[in-house]
């Protein structure tokens, strides 16, 4: 949207009805996994587990491509 200084995100898992993540750590690694795909496409790490993007970035128009 013209405007938009920035995209944020907080990567992890929507759907608690899984009963397969009830382990801490199991938990944490699908929530490391879904991270590493938005690191992927640009999405850094702000703090806590909110990413931010900037529109204009120019990893975001190569990762586009690349998908």
């Amino acid at each position: 949207m013209p405007g938009c200084r920035a995209i944020a995100c907080s990567p992890g898992i929507t759907d608690l009805s899984s009963q397969r993540l009830t382990d801490r750590s199991e938990w944490d690694r699908v929530n490391a996994k879904i991270a590493q795909g938005w690191e992927r496409i640009g999405f850094r790490l702000y703090r806590d587990n909110v990413y931010l993007l900037s529109p204009s970035s120019q990893d975001l128009e190569e990762q586009r491509g690349v998908l």
